[in-house]
C-alpha cells in the first residue's frame, strides 16, 4: 500500500465497482497511463451525504463537474428514492468519458437535465436548482459541487421553501 485517496466508488449493485478521479496529481495521472492490477477498498463505507437521497421520497440531485460520481450509482441501482438529476459540467463528454454519458442519457429525460456549459454556456446553478425542484416536486436537494457552489445552492432552496443539503466544509 502506497497511497491512500479518497474517490467516488460507483457501483452497480452487483459485482462491478468503478471509480471515477481526475487525473490532475501524481498518482491520479499514474492511474491513467499506468493502471494497477489491483485497487483496495474499504469494507466498512462511512454514511455521506449521498446517503440522505434514501430517507426521501422525491429528490434532486444537482451536481457539478466530477461531483456527477457521487450519485451516479443512484442512477446506476434502483434505490426507494426516485431521483432526478441536474448535472452542470464542462466538456461532457471530452472531460468524462462516452461511457458516463451514455449511463446519464439512458435514464428517462424527465429524470435528467444535463448541462454542458462549453455547449450552453455557464448557467445560475442556484436558479436551475429551485425551478428543477419545483417542476419535479422534491421534497429535497441534495448538491455536491465547489464551497460556494453548493452554498448557493442551498441557500436559494431555502430562501423558496424547499429544503437542501450539501457539504460542509469546514468540518
Amino acid at each position: 500500500m502506497s497511497e491512500w485517496h479518497a474517490f467516488g466508488i460507483i457501483s452497480d449493485g452487483k459485482e462491478e465497482h468503478m471509480m471515477l478521479a481526475g487525473a490532475v496529481g501524481d498518482f491520479t495521472k499514474s492511474l491513467v497511463s499506468n493502471p494497477p492490477s489491483h485497487l483496495w477498498v474499504r469494507q466498512v463505507h462511512f454514511a455521506g451525504l449521498p446517503y440522505l437521497v434514501n430517507m426521501y421520497n422525491r429528490v434532486l440531485v444537482v451536481a457539478t463537474g466530477s461531483g456527477i460520481c457521487v450519485f451516479l450509482s443512484f442512477l446506476l441501482q434502483q434505490g426507494p428514492a426516485e431521483v432526478c438529476l441536474l448535472w452542470v459540467a464542462k466538456g461532457i463528454e471530452q472531460n468524462f468519458g462516452k461511457e458516463i454519458k451514455e449511463w446519464v442519457s439512458r435514464h428517462p429525460k424527465e429524470k435528467v437535465i444535463v448541462h454542458d456549459t462549453a455547449v450552453m454556456g455557464r448557467p445560475n446553478v442556484s436558479e436551475m436548482s429551485v425551478a428543477a425542484a419545483r417542476n419535479w416536486g422534491a421534497e429535497v436537494v441534495i448538491v455536491t459541487s465547489n464551497p460556494e457552489g453548493s452554498r448557493d445552492v442551498v441557500n436559494a432552496c431555502k430562501s423558496k421553501g424547499i429544503p437542501a443539503f450539501g457539504p460542509i466544509w469546514d468540518s
